[in-house]
C-alpha cells in the first residue's frame, strides 16, 4: 500500500487557529460540490501525499475551477479538515444505524456487530483511512477533535443502553468511554502499523471479549 509522509506545511502559530469552511453547503448542489472535492481530496492524498498535492490537482479531479475551490475551503488544510470530519462523522452514524439493528440483544452480540461495522468501514478502504488518520492530528482543531470523540462515546453509551445488560445510568458515559477507547487504539493501530503484515490477524474475538469483560464488570 501507498506510505503518505506528513510535512508542517504551515507554521505553528497557524496550527493554533482551526480554519472553517467558507460557504455552508445548505443547497443540493453546494452539497454535490463539497463532497466532491472532499473525495478528490482523498484521491490525490493517497497517490500524492499531502506535502505533494496542490489545489490545482484537487480542484481538476473534482471537476471543477480554481475559482470554485475558494468559494468553499480557504486552503488545502481547512479541506483535510473538513473531510477527515466527515469520513469519522459519517463512520459513527453507520455505527449507530448498527446498534439500532441491534437493539435488544445480549451484550456480546451488540459489541461483535458494532467492531465488524468498524471493520467494514475502515478496511474496506484501508489506504484511504491509513492516510487520513495520519494527517488527522496535524489538521484538526482541538474542538472537531472532541465532537468526533464524543460521538463514538454516545455511539457505545447507546449501544449498552440497548442491549440486555443493566448498568447503573451514571456508569454508562464512563463505562462507554473505554470501550470506545479499546475498539479505536485496536481499529486505528491495525491501519497504521499491521495492515501489512502477513503474521498479525485483526482478531474481533479478543479485542471483544474484552470490551464486553469491562461492561459486564461495571454491571455487577
Amino acid at each position: 500500500m501507498s506510505h503518505v509522509r506528513i510535512l508542517n506545511k504551515h507554521p505553528a502559530s497557524a496550527e493554533k487557529k482551526p480554519q472553517s469552511l467558507r460557504k455552508k453547503p445548505i443547497q443540493s448542489r453546494a452539497q454535490f460540490t463539497l463532497a466532491a472535492l472532499q473525495e478528490s481530496f482523498v484521491r490525490v492524498l493517497v497517490e500524492r501525499g499531502y506535502e505533494k498535492m496542490t489545489i490545482r490537482e484537487v480542484a481538476a479531479v473534482a471537476g471543477i475551477g480554481v475559482g470554485t475551490f475558494y468559494d468553499y475551503v480557504p486552503n488545502l488544510r481547512a479541506l483535510a479538515a473538513s473531510t477527515i470530519h466527515k469520513r469519522c462523522m459519517d463512520t459513527a452514524a453507520h455505527l449507530q444505524n448498527t446498534v439500532t439493528e441491534q437493539e435488544g440483544q445480549d451484550i456480546r452480540i451488540m459489541v461483535k456487530a458494532l467492531l465488524q461495522a468498524l471493520v467494514r468501514e475502515g478496511f474496506g478502504k484501508p489506504q484511504e483511512w491509513t492516510a487520513l488518520l495520519m494527517l488527522e492530528r496535524q489538521v484538526s482543531s482541538a474542538a472537531a477533535l472532541r465532537k468526533i470523540h464524543e460521538s463514538y462515546v454516545q455511539v457505545w453509551a447507546q449501544a449498552i443502553r440497548l442491549s440486555s445488560v443493566q448498568i447503573q445510568h451514571d456508569q454508562v458515559i464512563l463505562v462507554a468511554r473505554m470501550a470506545h477507547s479499546l475498539s479505536y487504539g485496536w481499529y486505528s493501530h491495525d491501519l497504521l502499523f499491521y495492515i501489512d503484515d502477513p503474521k498479525h490477524s485483526r482478531s474481533i474475538t479478543e479485542i471483544g471479549s474484552a470490551i464486553v469483560g469491562i461492561i459486564e464488570l461495571a454491571s455487577d
